[in-house]
């Protein structure tokens, strides 16, 4: 039994509006059976969490039972009058309306917001929590940031502009929005109405991969460049939202709304078609981490067709192509989300003139398509073979293109670091043949078992030794910080290693690959044979730096670390193994 918290006191007065101070058991009874598109609980005010944490001096969370109508909402945990406070969150039971911007704390914490009624206001920026507005929304320009960050949105979304850098954002209907854009992998999730195979009507919750680039709405004052290259936010942007004012250019109705596509279309398809590539081979084609990128021309009942399109895989399983008939001088837009075999499950399909932000993403996808294609051949001086510069089997991929597996997962922030250590020191540098790896399928999890709950509860990351076992997430929580780590054997067996990336990294400053076989994994150095990495010593500062944690010296210390995984989780995967008809070790049953 919880023991109830006493609140400090009845009201408090935040950005000028008068809020009743309630504890997590009154929150609890407004909040606690709020559901997700897939019928989850979105919250628990009990978990004792970064979201809802129990060492903080009396939390509360503020709520307003009627209405509420102010300038400015930026939230905060506490207030220069009532410092001893910490706000969990802000409740809204009826409407919210803001003039300027709605803003949250901080992209690593920040109080979650509530809003049962509709939300409007002209700038919306929120991270560091899940929010969760209950009655729709209606804004200018709403920005989701940083994966400590989580929004959904029930109702009626009218907005000109979401964005979204590394945070998810869950809607459940698109009534009125002109752009769509996500900095790195699709991010942004939209519920649909689609025909099952028996005929019924079923909701489903699809990525919907960017419809523009910042480019093509966003005013260019408030635009910059990541180091990869990516059009993101900036230049004080907020700024101009604080102030209640768009960063949006609506001079740029031609661009963002598409209106010249057809004669891009059709100039993009005779650019290709004279392409010496197509010439030679068919077909231009660019395999960039998990997307295929094609330009073909075929025949088709006796019409003649050129295509181009641009399909996403590493589970994401989401195609957009674009198709011009030669004959008939027409053109044809789909997106499709595909199953395992890559046929369709449902689809949008219509003319270039049909409105709708699915078929903004086909011609976004169409653009982004042309443009890789024609990006000139890159010839390695090193290497007598020609070498293209988006090369999948390149190991200096992006921070973007490796969490495109992860798909809806966020990256563990200790994996971002291990990530930027082996950019800045090399692959199998620092620990003897482990390496960070794009995986654009579950080939190899596959063999295990073809059933799609087994293989979809992995993400594969790492290759765990020189034979070809590979490191994997066993994905039992939505937060991959609690999710422990396997390895998949290259000959056999598959077993619990690690509680975290934390203890996986570890395990990696013993600078021994793992061996894997049927009945156990381990760590074995022989001291006869060992020869020490290069960045070994590196790596062993920047841990103990990095995460306060003494290298292991033992084939001892790095048993232990895997016992103390395997009692937490052993039992608990062995039967997940065996509801899927796999074998286990006869010590293990």
């Amino acid at each position: 039994m919880i023991k109830e918290e006493k609140v400090p006191f009845e009201t408090m007065v935040f950005s000028g509006i008068t809020f009743k101070v309630i504890n997590r058991h009154e929150a609890h009874n407004i909040i606690g059976d709020l559901i997700d598109f897939k019928n989850q609980k979105i919250y628990n005010v009990f978990e004792d969490t970064w979201r809802f944490p129990d060492y903080e001096e009396n939390p509360i969370f503020l709520l307003a039972e009627d209405d509420v109508e102010m300038d400015l909402f930026e939230m905060d945990f506490s207030t220069e009058e009532h410092s001893h406070i910490f706000i969990l969150g802000f409740i809204f039971k009826g409407n919210l309306m803001v003039s300027k911007l709605i803003s949250s704390y901080d992209t690593d914490n920040s109080p979650a917001l509530i809003v049962l009624g509709k939300t409007t206001t002209v700038n919306i920026n929120l991270f560091g929590s899940v929010h969760y507005l209950g009655g729709g929304l209606q804004c200018d320009t709403l920005v989701g940031e940083y994966n400590h960050g989580e929004l959904f949105v029930k109702g009626d979304l009218i907005a000109w502009l979401i964005y979204t850098d590394d945070m998810l954002l869950h809607f459940e209907r698109f009534t009125d929005v002109q752009a769509i854009i996500s900095a790195g992998r699709p991010d942004i999730l939209i519920c649909s109405n689609v025909q099952d195979t028996d005929g019924s009507i079923i909701t489903v919750e699809n990525y919907l991969p960017s419809t523009h680039k910042l480019s093509d709405i966003v005013d260019d004052a408030f635009l910059e460049f990541s180091s990869y290259g990516t059009e993101i936010l900036g230049n004080n942007y907020l700024d101009v939202f604080k102030e209640g004012l768009s960063i949006l250019d609506y001079d740029k109705k031609e661009k963002y709304s598409y209106a010249d596509f057809r004669n891009q279309f059709i100039n993009i398809i005779e650019v290709l078609s004279d392409n010496e590539e197509l010439k030679e081979n068919g077909k231009i084609v660019r395999h960039i981490s998990g997307i295929t990128y094609l330009f073909v021309p075929f025949d088709y009942e006796g019409k003649k067709y050129s295509q181009i399109s641009e399909e996403i895989s590493n589970g994401f399983n989401i195609r957009m192509r674009a198709l011009w008939c030669h004959d008939d001088e027409e053109i044809m837009i789909i997106l499709e989300y595909l199953d395992e075999n890559g046929d369709p499950k449902y689809q949008w399909m219509n003319d270039e003139n049909a409105q709708g932000i699915e078929f903004f993403c086909v011609k976004n996808a169409v653009m982004k398509t042309f443009e890789i294609l024609t990006t000139p051949e890159v010839e390695d001086e090193n290497d007598d073979e020609d070498e293209r510069e988006y090369a999948d089997y390149d190991n200096s991929f992006s921070l973007e293109e490796f969490a495109v597996q992860f798909g809806h997962y966020k990256l563990p922030e200790d994996l971002v670091k291990l990530y930027e250590f082996e950019q800045e020191y090399g692959v199998e540098t620092y620990s003897e043949c482990f390496g960070l790896t794009i995986t654009n399928d579950k080939t190899g999890i596959k063999t295990w078992s073809e059933e799609e709950e087994f293989y979809n509860s992995f993400i594969e990351f790492a290759g765990a030794n020189g034979s070809g076992s590979s490191y994997a997430y066993w994905l039992i929580d939505e937060d991959l910080n609690n999710c422990p780590i396997v390895v998949f054997g290259d000959e056999g067996g598959v077993h619990i290693v690690a509680e975290n990336t934390k203890k996986l990294i570890q395990l990696l400053t013993l600078d021994t690959e793992i061996s894997v076989d049927f009945d156990k994994a381990y760590f074995y150095q022989d001291e006869e044979y060992y020869e020490e990495s290069e960045n070994k010593e590196e790596f062993k500062d920047w841990v103990e730096n990095q995460f306060n944690l003494e290298a292991i010296e033992s084939n001892e210390d790095a048993d232990e670390i895997v016992e103390e995984a395997q009692r937490k989780y052993k039992q608990k995967f062995n039967d997940f193994l065996v509801k899927f008809g796999i074998e286990i070790s006869e010590e293990d049953e």
